[in-house]
């Protein structure tokens, strides 16, 4: 079996303390103790408590980018990318809830506060690629249509304590809106 590299199980183990103790209740005692390394090779991977809560956020919305391209990409028509890249972004939603029930609300904000150049690039790179497949039909709506299903998308976030209708609820909006969209493009307004 392939030894993993210090710095990975470093940031596994960070993750896994944020989700068992939250954000403000984890510490930097709590990461070396998890990854059972080495005090200065903690650090020397994680830096402060916060450099460690911003490179597992960035390797989280790293994964989640590259998803949703591949997504995006392997998609045959405007809808099935749309719901490709969004069904992507409610998937890292549902997925910290799942590893942190207690506190994903927590780190939701926190990433907000402590990384909000990440989440920025990240949900702009998720609406670039909506953009993108809707653009193809309907070029003139297509930034408004993505804001909109990204915002849907968001709302979603708020409630996972049922994920199956959190993923069924996004099928049906995308499918409602991206043919509201499609169907109907709405007028080009003079600037």
């Amino acid at each position: 079996m392939p030894k993993v590299p210090s710095a990975q199980v470093v940031l596994d183990s960070a993750y896994r303390c944020f989700c068992r103790n939250g954000f403000r209740r984890t510490t930097m005692s709590d990461i070396v103790e998890e990854a059972q390394l080495s005090r200065p090779t903690v650090y020397k991977y994680a830096g402060t408590k916060d450099a460690a809560f911003a490179k597992v956020v960035q390797a989280k919305l790293e994964r989640a980018s590259a998803a949703a391209e591949a997504a995006a990409h392997a998609a045959a028509t405007p809808e099935e990318k749309v719901l490709g890249v969004l069904t992507v972004k409610l998937e890292v939603a549902i997925r910290l809830w799942s590893d942190s029930p207690l506190h994903a609300y927590e780190l939701l904000s926190a990433a907000s506060v402590h990384t909000p150049e990440l989440i920025t690039a990240y949900t702009d790179h998720l609406a670039e690629l909506v953009t993108a497949a809707l653009a193809t039909v309907v070029p003139q709506t297509a930034p408004q249509a993505a804001a909109v299903l990204l915002t849907f998308t968001r709302g979603l976030e708020d409630d996972l304590r049922d994920a199956e209708t959190a993923r069924r609820d996004l099928r049906t909006g995308v499918q409602m809106i991206t043919h509201g969209a499609l169907g109907h493009p709405a007028p080009s307004v003079p600037a």
